[in-house]
Formats: C-alpha cells, structure tokens, sequence
C-alpha cells in the first residue's frame, strides 16, 4: 500500500507525522513489516527524534551553529527517507517519534511518500 502523507509547514522546524504514520499502518491491515517514507522535497528530511520541545530547540540550535551557507549542503547531512518496523504497531522507541525536519525558509506543502510493506 502507497500513501502520502502531506504537511503543512511553517516553515524551517520539525514536525511530528507519526500519527500520519501510525494510521497508513493501520489502515493497510498488514500486522507485521515495514513502513518506507520517504520525503520529496530537497529541503525536507525524515528523523526520529522524541518530540520534545528543548530536544528540538536543541537539534536547530545544532543546524544553526553549522557554518554552512547554503541549506542544501545542511539537508544532505540527513536522510530522505526512514524505514520503520511494526508488528501490531510501530516499532519506536518508548520517547521516539518520526518528524519531518523542514530547512526551507519558507512555509508551504512538504510531501511524504510512505510504502507499507508487509
């Protein structure tokens, strides 16, 4: 089963798409496998991180202190795509989510293409 998933972002930040996720899982009736996602957008990066909100102040203080110049070289440091076990569920850490980290400077549509593999 292929999906997207579609964020409205606000811009350069991260956002939190596990429940986006979790349902694709669910809705594809598949009890155990694989979830790949990955994001079409050069500027757009998948993490797990747990979405706190000093964890994520801390992660774009990080990218802030990078002394690159251009976003694209910043975005290449991380993945475009993740692949998430699940047996009845997602198989994440006990503080893990999946995020979509935006360097754009810009808001707009991020799109994530997710395949549930099973």
């Amino acid at each position: 089963m292929q999906a997207t998933i579609r964020v409205e972002s606000g811009g350069r930040g991260v956002y939190d798409i596990t429940h986006h996720v979790a349902r694709l899982v669910r809705e594809s009736g598949a009890e155990r496998g694989l979830v790949v996602l990955y994001s079409t957008d050069p500027l757009a990066r998948l993490i797990t991180i747990e979405y706190d909100a000093d964890l994520v102040e801390d992660l774009l203080a990080l990218i802030d202190g990078l002394r690159a110049k251009n976003p694209y070289v910043v975005a290449s440091i991380f993945h475009p795509s993740l692949a998430i076990p699940f047996e009845r569920g997602l198989l994440l850490g006990a503080f893990q989510q999946i995020c979509l980290l935006d360097l754009n400077s810009s808001p707009g549509e991020r799109v994530v293409v997710a395949e549930v593999i099973s």
